[in-house]
C-alpha cells in the first residue's frame, strides 16, 4: 500500500481582482498580538502571535460570565436571584460597580455590572456565590478552559487582576468568545448594552465601538499596567460575523484605532469563494478485492473560503490517500484528505470520502487477484 499525493489544481490565482479591493495592501497590526476569525467557519483571517501567552486583564471576565451563564442555563439559579456583597468583594481594587457592603444584588444586575462597568466587585460576588470562594471559582474556570481545549490559559481569579500565573492567548480568548456566542445566545444581548446604573451612578460601556455604526455588539475590553490595552469584539455586517482581538497597546485611542483597522480589513479585504462543491469528484482511486476496480473520491460538503488578495493569488489544493483501497467500501467512508494551502494561513484539511459502495469479491476471485498482484 502506498501513499498517493497529488496537486489537484491551482485556483483563483488568475481571477480578476476587484477594483474596489485592489488598492488594499496586506494588513499588518501594530498590536503586540492580534487575531481575526470568521465566526461561521472558524477560518483564521489574520493572526499575529495568536498563541503567545498574554495577561488577558478584564477579558478574563468572559470566563466568569461563561460559568455564570452555564449555571443559569442549567436552571440552578435565576436572573432574579440575589447574591450578597461580602467584605472581600466590597474591598476589591480596580473597576467597580460601587456595590455596598452586605447589600443584595440580582444576578441580572451583576451580569450588567461585569459587562458594562467591568466591575471587579461584581465578579467576586458571583464567584463567592457560585463556588464559596474566589479560589474555588478559579478552579472551576480552569476546568471549563481545559474542557474547551484552551491550552494556553490559566486563571487565578475571577477579575483578571494581574497575577503572573493568570494568562491566556488570543486564540484561546477568541475560542472562549465563540463558545459564549454559540452556547448562550439568550444571554448575548447583555454585551450590547451601552450603560449601567447602580447606586445612582451611571457608567458607560468601555467598549466604545458599541456607540459607532460598525455592527459591533460585544464583547470585552481589558487593561492593566502589565497587559497594556486590549479588546475582543464581535461584529456582524453583511450577514457575516467576525471576532477580532488586539492587545498589548499603549493607550485607549491606539486600541480603538487598531481594532477598527482589523475589522475594516475583515469586511473590505476579503471575499467569499467556493473552492469545492459538494459531491465534486476529486479522483478515481484503485480498489483491491472489490467488484469495482476504482472508487470515486469526493467531498461531502461545499467548501467556501474568505480570501484576501495574496491568498487569491497563491492558493493550491493537494489531495492524498493510500492505495489500493481494500473493499468492502461504504459510501461516505473517509478514504483521504484534501489540503487547501494558501499564503499566511493554516492549511485547511477536508475529508475525501467514498462516492459509492464497493462490494467485496468472492474468496476465489480474491485469491486470483492476490496472485496477479504479486506476479505483475
Amino acid at each position: 500500500m502506498r501513499l498517493t499525493r497529488k496537486i489537484l489544481f491551482i485556483v483563483i490565482c488568475l481571477l480578476f481582482i476587484d477594483s474596489q479591493l485592489s488598492h488594499l495592501r496586506s494588513y499588518e497590526s501594530r498590536a503586540k498580538v492580534a487575531l481575526l476569525v470568521d465566526h461561521s467557519t472558524g477560518q483564521t483571517l489574520y493572526g499575529k502571535n495568536e498563541d503567545l501567552r498574554i495577561y488577558p486583564a478584564s477579558m478574563s471576565k468572559l470566563m466568569t460570565l461563561y460559568v455564570l451563564f452555564e449555571t443559569l442555563d442549567e436552571g440552578i439559579i435565576g436572573l432574579d436571584e440575589k447574591f450578597i456583597v461580602s467584605m472581600n468583594a466590597y474591598q476589591r481594587e480596580g473597576s467597580t460597580i460601587y456595590a455596598e457592603l452586605s447589600t443584595m444584588i440580582s444576578v441580572e444586575n451583576l451580569i450588567k455590572g461585569i459587562i458594562v462597568s467591568s466591575g471587579n466587585d461584581a465578579c467576586v460576588v458571583v464567584a463567592e456565590a457560585l463556588a464559596g470562594s474566589e479560589e474555588n471559582f478559579a478552579m472551576q474556570m480552569n476546568l471549563i478552559a481545559k474542557d474547551m481545549g484552551l491550552l494556553n490559559t490559566n486563571f487565578t481569579n475571577s477579575t483578571g487582576l494581574h497575577n503572573k500565573n493568570h494568562f491566556s492567548s488570543p486564540r484561546d480568548l477568541v475560542q472562549l468568545a465563540t463558545r459564549l456566542l454559540d452556547d448562550f445566545p439568550q444571554f448575548y444581548k447583555y454585551f450590547s448594552e451601552t450603560s449601567f446604573t447602580w447606586n445612582n451612578i451611571i457608567q458607560y460601556n468601555r467598549n466604545n465601538l458599541l456607540r459607532m455604526d460598525l455592527g459591533v455588539d460585544g464583547l470585552k475590553t481589558g487593561h492593566t499596567m502589565q497587559s497594556g490595552y486590549g479588546i475582543i469584539v464581535s461584529s456582524k455586517r453583511d450577514n457575516r460575523r467576525s471576532i477580532a482581538l488586539v492587545s498589548g497597546l499603549s493607550s485607549n485611542d491606539e486600541r480603538t484605532s487598531e481594532i477598527l483597522k482589523l475589522l475594516n480589513y475583515s469586511y473590505k479585504g476579503f471575499k467569499s469563494y467556493q473552492i469545492l462543491k459538494k459531491d465534486q469528484l476529486i479522483e478515481k482511486a484503485k480498489v483491491w478485492k472489490g467488484k469495482k476496480e476504482t472508487v470515486s473520491l469526493i467531498v461531502d460538503e461545499d467548501i467556501n473560503l474568505l480570501l484576501d488578495i495574496p491568498a487569491r493569488r497563491g492558493i493550491r489544493l493537494e489531495y492524498l490517500y493510500k492505495e489500493p483501497i481494500i473493499a468492502p467500501i461504504n459510501k461516505g467512508d473517509k478514504l483521504g484528505e484534501v489540503h487547501i494551502i494558501y499564503p499566511n494561513s493554516e492549511t485547511i484539511e477536508v475529508p475525501l470520502v467514498a462516492g459509492e459502495n464497493v462490494k467485496k469479491k468472492n474468496a476465489f476471485i480474491n485469491v486470483i487477484d492476490v496472485i496477479r498482484h504479486f506476479i505483475l
